[in-house]
């Protein structure tokens, strides 16, 4: 049984990556829906998918060298020999599938795409009207409060924004690369600075899901923070998240 188990091997690894390929495909996004309380699935970013399945490809190929028997049974597969019908059947599949499946992923990648007008690719969509009266409470307080708001806002945006944005709210958390579009460097003087505080309130608690249609090109990976996080919370992180990126909130214009 040993034996003829070793015999196909390469059939063992392939079918291994491909379970890990619907794993972060069709699983994982089901699964930390479900962890996160989302009413949306988490799909798993591309370049994330990419690593994992080259680091799945690398595991498959180190298991397969971990021994010379090993080696030699995984590479036997694809020698031609007069063994059983069904591994004659499987080699040709493999022959034929390999170069169409490699071929199918060059086509997909190098094939241009219809890039969506530039006048549509909105980066400050309109402020909903429900937002646009609403007030920081925590700016209009003494010196001493808005300070101590500014520190707890630094802790929760460290708990909650770092993995994206970064330690230093500069757009290079841990989680940046893994997305297509990066996080957002906020010390850039064309981002926050540029927008008021209840702004960055709609964005926070929304996030991706509630931006409006023009600005789907961005396809922003922000989740909606409102089930998770209160409105004072908000407002404090907006606080820190200023403090940290080391820049000011447009001021609101005031009417004569």
């Amino acid at each position: 049984m040993a034996k003829k188990r070793s015999a196909f091997l390469l059939i063992w690894v392939i079918t291994a990556v491909g379970c890990l390929y619907l794993f972060l495909k069709y699983a994982a996004p089901k699964i930390f829906q479900i962890l996160m309380a989302k009413d949306h699935l988490m799909p798993t970013p591309s370049t994330l998918m990419m690593w994992y399945m080259i680091m799945g490809v690398l595991a498959g190929l180190v298991y397969a060298t971990t021994s010379n028997q090993k080696f030699v049974d995984f590479l036997s597969f694809l020698l031609p020999d007069r063994g059983p019908m069904i591994k004659s059947f499987l080699q040709k599949i493999l022959f034929v599938g390999f170069p169409v499946l490699v071929g199918w992923f060059v086509y997909t990648w190098a094939i241009p795409g219809a890039a969506s007008p530039v006048e549509l690719r909105i980066q400050h969509p309109t402020l909903p009207q429900e937002f646009e009266k609403l007030e920081n409470p925590f700016r209009q307080t003494d010196g001493e409060t808005q300070r101590k708001c500014v520190e707890e806002g630094k802790i929760l945006f460290q708990t909650y924004c770092r993995p994206c944005h970064g330690s230093k709210a500069d757009g290079n958390g841990p989680f940046a690369n893994s997305f297509r579009l990066r996080p957002i460097n906020f010390q850039d003087p064309g981002t926050i600075a540029t927008v008021v505080d209840n702004y960055l309130f709609w964005r926070i608690k929304e996030g991706g899901p509630g931006l409006p249609s023009e600005s789907t090109p961005w396809d922003s990976a922000m989740p909606s923070w409102k089930d998770d996080l209160k409105d004072d919370e908000i407002w404090k992180i907006i606080m820190g998240e200023y403090d940290t990126a080391g820049v000011m909130p447009r001021q609101r214009e005031k009417l004569e």
